[in-house]
């Protein structure tokens, strides 16, 4: 998790319910690494909890983002079943907010440099520039 690699009581995410109650994430213990510089490659597909991680990376200034706009994968989903278990809707019950309480759904995180995404799945690095290592 994000908690690995930031100090103790810094924001991870905020849960905003339907009902516009805000529930707070943070770290309570340090990290295990908080001095190593993190690189996180992303791309138009990472949605939702990785989302979540990247952000909190990033806007607690961590780590940078290189790669692609990330999907915007920001809410939180039930299932409701229909009468007669005749199929179901899928309802928000919240969204998630990042540290800077800034709304992901449908936008996405945006990169702090934007690169070419297609590399051999066995060699990210490659994706990455040298100028940000």
């Amino acid at each position: 998790t994000a908690g690995l690699f930031l100090e103790a009581n810094r924001p991870v995410v905020f849960v905003v319910s339907n009902k516009g109650v805000i529930d707070s994430q943070e770290t309570f213990t340090d990290g295990f690494d908080l001095e190593t510089p993190l690189v996180i490659l992303v791309d138009h597909n990472t949605a939702s909890a990785a989302e979540v991680f990247t952000a909190a990376l990033k806007e607690n200034g961590r780590a940078k983002v290189v790669g692609e706009q990330t999907f915007g994968k920001g809410i939180i989903q039930t299932i409701r079943e229909l009468s007669d278990k005749n199929g179901g809707v899928a309802v928000t019950v919240a969204r998630y907010e990042t540290p800077n309480h800034n709304d992901i759904n449908k936008s996405g995180i945006p990169v702090d440099v934007e690169t070419n995404v297609e590399c051999p799945k066995d060699d990210a690095l490659a994706c990455i520039p040298s100028s940000v290592l």
